[in-house]
């Protein structure tokens, strides 16, 4: 299955069961460990630092299903006619691997989860025959993919949350056989799930509507310092307040405020370690009218003040927590 393994990427190790590729942006490296747990079923656990989504150029004359989870980040692929999808934490992906896509990215500039790459005609020539209902399923996932123009984005859904979770937290390598029975189990409860509207989430979103949300993203973590509300970016936008808000989550995986309440803390823990301001400037800079109000809604999300913060030798790499590049 190696010619679909991504371009951009290097292999650092390979052997039976086990290839590394790993890509350097030119800040932090990234990288995708794929177990080879069948012939023909790859068990792939994704580890991204940046925006860039690595893709494979090859023209590659098998179909392949692959079945992703996002464990944390949000993957952002821009198809034909101009519409884009979004693959937000907890959300689950399907789709055959000649699915066009023009662009992808991670929109937060990191992203975190499970990969499992199937080829039906090679696993299905190796599985053990006590598993054939497995082969038959996934041959009906893949009728339905074709019926979804080779793609579906599933709502969080905990029976499968929870098996994602356990090969998370894995070494597949000293666990193998876990790891088999475990995908198996994932696979038997996948096809199982109905896929209807219920459990589908609504999969596109215009451009046009996409680079609105995006200018509205500018427009707020660049003035950090006044007050934007909904109304206004609404009307400036031409976007009714219901749309724009679903959209944003939709893109930005948070409720508007909730997100800026981050970026705030994100742009204070820059300013924090970085300059010699005083808390009460910080403060003023990311929108608070007073110290102690800032101080509070510091202490709840970082657990101490920032005094406390710009005293501590070592600081908390909050990129990882807040995974949002800001911008100087």
């Amino acid at each position: 299955m190696k010619e679909i393994y991504p371009e951009q990427m290097q292999m650092k190790y390979n052997d039976k069961y086990k290839s590394i590729f790993t890509m350097y942006d030119g800040k932090e490296l990234s990288q995708m460990t794929f177990y080879h747990l069948f012939p023909g079923l790859d068990l792939i656990y994704n580890k991204f630092n940046t925006e860039i989504s690595p893709t494979s150029s090859k023209d590659i004359e098998r179909d392949y299903v692959e079945i992703n989870y996002c464990k944390r980040g949000i993957f952002e692929c821009t198809m034909p006619e101009d519409k884009l999808l979004f693959l937000g934490e907890g959300e689950i992906s399907a789709n055959i691997n000649k699915i066009q896509r023009i662009e992808a990215v991670f929109t937060k500039g990191y992203y975190e989860g499970i990969e499992l790459l199937i080829s039906i005609e090679e696993l299905e020539k190796n599985i053990p025959p006590m598993f054939s209902q497995i082969i038959d399923n996934i041959k009906e996932l893949k009728t339905v993919l074709l019926n979804n123009n080779m793609g579906i984005i599933l709502k969080p859904i905990k029976e499968m949350i929870h098996i994602f979770d356990e090969l998370y937290y894995i070494n597949p390598e000293e666990n193998k056989l876990y790891a088999q029975i475990k995908v198996l189990e994932l696979l038997l409860v996948f096809t199982a799930i109905p896929i209807n509207s219920e459990n589908k989430k609504k999969r596109y979103i215009e451009k046009e509507q996409v680079d609105k949300i995006k200018k509205i993203h500018d427009e707020l973590t660049s003035n950090l310092d006044k007050k934007i509300t909904i109304e206004m970016l609404s009307k400036k936008y031409n976007m009714g307040t219901t749309p724009l808000k679903i959209y944003f989550k939709e893109i930005y995986g948070e409720p508007i405020y909730t997100y800026l309440k981050d970026y705030k803390i994100h742009r204070a823990l820059h300013l924090l370690e970085e300059t010699d301001k005083s808390i009460s400037e910080i403060a003023g800079i990311v929108g608070y009218d007073n110290s102690s109000k800032f101080a509070k809604v510091f202490k709840d999300k970082m657990g101490c003040t920032p005094t406390e913060y710009k005293k501590q030798k070592v600081h908390l790499e909050h990129q990882r927590l807040f995974g949002v590049e800001i911008k100087q």
